[in-house]
């Protein structure tokens, strides 16, 4: 019997290590990488920390939130600019709905422009100016390629 217990626990020891590598996801270090991994189907997830990120337009606070995304649909422009977005449903600290749509623009530079806008539910109505910042690969944006 106990012989049985330890090659289940070595199994299920295994296999939990199995599924953590077969879960891993490799760094992508540029915008060339990302297009690639992309264009072949792989996922790609993207971590965002805007609190390394510098604030542009009119935007003047530094950033102070963290998060991340996959990647669902992008595009590719002719000037080489890879383009993708999120919009998701939130709910305000005072607890009324809101809607945001983030883009983001990733430049043969490098650098990734990165915008948001915020609405009320289920009016729209804008609920503050655009929130512009600029961040760079591996600077406040990095990009993973997920193992299947």
């Amino acid at each position: 019997m106990t012989s049985i217990k330890s090659r289940l626990l070595a199994l299920s020891i295994a296999a939990g290590l199995w599924s953590a590598h077969a879960s891993a996801a490799s760094q992508l270090s540029n915008v060339e990488q990302v297009e690639d991994a992309l264009n072949h189907g792989t996922p790609v997830s993207v971590a965002v920390d805007l609190t390394r990120c510098a604030p542009a337009g009119t935007t003047t606070r530094p950033g102070t939130t963290r998060g991340g995304l996959k990647i669902t649909s992008y595009r590719i422009t002719p000037d080489g600019t890879l383009s993708f977005a999120d919009e998701h449903a939130s709910v305000a600290q005072d607890g009324s709905p809101l809607w945001q749509f983030i883009r983001y623009q990733v430049k043969p530079d490098q650098t990734v422009a990165f915008s948001t806008d915020i609405f009320s539910l289920p009016s729209y109505a804008r609920l503050m100016p655009e929130i512009n910042y600029t961040c760079a690969i591996n600077h406040g944006i990095e990009f993973f390629a997920d193992r299947h």
